[in-house]
């Protein structure tokens, strides 16, 4: 693959460095870092675009994930993780093995967080299996072209063996967020202000309004208007805007309409603001508003 003076300068700094042989630097890793390591038989990109997009370019080596694969119906709710023995034997479809480090992307300059919520999902899907060396691509698809990545046609497939070890700890069910309504327990809801407090809702979604006793830290707080996470600093400068616990062991649930947004409040818990006991309830509004006994509050969070 080509590169232009911008990801050659980094890379030697980065080989210089020897951090060519290291693992995963984070939960983020750079396109430099990508392209240093590009040989390395551990690591995994995979490209959660449409097939069609993959196939008009991608990064050189990666391989085709389709984020709708990462989610399905289950039980009439839509969008859930789908049973462990069918996410796990598509994971190894797309070449993941227990000590692949793993590195996902997509397109992320989308409205509202659209694309870094399908990177960060991804992301929750391998640590929700037990898949610990995983990371998102700073900057998606873009950054690695205006790190001066050039893309390819060529498709790329592997076959991996992972053997998945369910982190029950990590995801919230219906019946435990339930009970959390009697507990101190966070609920975190990462939807857009006008959904959390009603004037709208997702048209999947039966009723407007949000689980009582929520704590709003909408997505509009997690990204700019690229698509990407707004630095840490100003993340957790807004965690104590929204009142969030300063207990790094509190337990929080986050939830949206899908477990999507969720997903980057998930990830930008665990992974920025350092939480420890946080779980992402992927059945969100779609499967709570559905029950109608569960209750629905509408109006400002109290």
């Amino acid at each position: 693959m080509a590169m232009n003076w911008r990801l050659g300068v980094a890379i030697c700094a980065t080989l210089a460095s020897g951090a060519a042989l290291a693992a995963l630097p984070g939960p983020q890793v750079t396109p430099q870092w990508v392209y240093a390591h590009r040989h390395d038989p551990r690591l995994v990109v995979l490209d959660l675009r449409s097939p069609k997009a993959y196939a008009a370019g991608h990064i050189p080596g990666a391989v085709s994930a389709p984020y709708g694969h990462w989610r399905r119906m289950v039980r009439h709710v839509n969008r859930m993780l789908p049973p462990i023995p069918v996410i796990q034997a598509y994971l190894r479809s797309v070449g993941v093995s227990n000590d692949s480090e793993v590195v996902v992307y997509t397109n992320i300059h989308t409205p509202m967080g659209l694309g870094l919520g399908a990177e960060t999902r991804a992301f929750w899907t391998l640590r929700v299996l037990g898949h610990e060396q995983d990371a998102i691509l700073r900057g998606g698809v873009e950054g690695w072209k205006k790190a001066g990545g050039t893309l390819t046609a060529t498709p790329r497939h592997l076959t991996g063996n992972l053997v998945a070890h369910f982190q029950p700890r990590i995801r919230a069910s219906l019946a435990q967020v339930r009970a959390d309504l009697h507990r101190h327990v966070v609920l975190m809801d990462n939807r857009p202000m006008h959904q959390i407090v009603g004037l709208t809702k997702a048209p999947f979604v039966a009723r407007y309004g949000h689980i009582p006793g929520a704590v709003p830290y909408p997505v509009t707080w997690m990204v700019n208007q690229n698509g990407d996470l707004l630095p840490a600093a100003q993340l957790k400068a807004l965690a104590r805007v929204a009142d969030l616990p300063t207990n790094p062991n509190a337990p929080i649930v986050t939830y949206c309409n899908t477990g999507h947004w969720a997903s980057i409040g998930w990830f930008v818990a665990t992974q920025i603001l350092g939480y420890r006991n946080v779980r992402l309830y992927d059945g969100s509004m779609t499967q709570w508003a559905y029950h109608r006994t569960d209750p629905v509050a509408v109006g400002f969070v109290k």
